[in-house]
């Protein structure tokens, strides 16, 4: 089931929440289709960029210990699971390990620029 309507807006809300969290996110997308049956992958890009791709999992850890500790799922009602990456260079660093060459079904969820 696809996600629309309330779920995209959740999800916006998630990365605008993040990136008011750490000021060095200057963009948050979305890879695939938004689903309610699937994990969400989200990818923070962060200026300036992380130095390696340790560090850039350590800034994503320390996100997800926040949404932890504030409860952000619960208090925005989010209803769908997801996870975080993050991009670095042409790459994308996804939480199991995978890593991706810039994936074309990126879809921005929240950008610096559009404020």
């Amino acid at each position: 089931m696809a996600v629309e309507g309330e779920g995209i807006e959740k999800s916006r809300q998630l990365a605008e929440k993040l990136a008011a969290w750490d000021t060095r996110i200057v963009q948050v997308a979305a890879i695939g289709e938004l689903a309610e049956d699937t994990n969400i992958d989200l990818v923070c890009s962060f200026e300036p960029e992380p130095d390696g791709d340790a560090t850039g999992f350590f800034w994503i850890v320390n996100l997800l210990a926040r949404i932890e500790f504030e409860g952000l799922d619960e208090q925005l009602a989010v209803p769908f699971a997801y996870e975080l990456g993050f991009k670095l260079g042409e790459q994308v660093f996804l939480p199991n390990g995978e890593i991706l060459k810039e994936p074309e079904e990126l879809k921005i969820l929240w950008t610096a620029n559009a404020e």
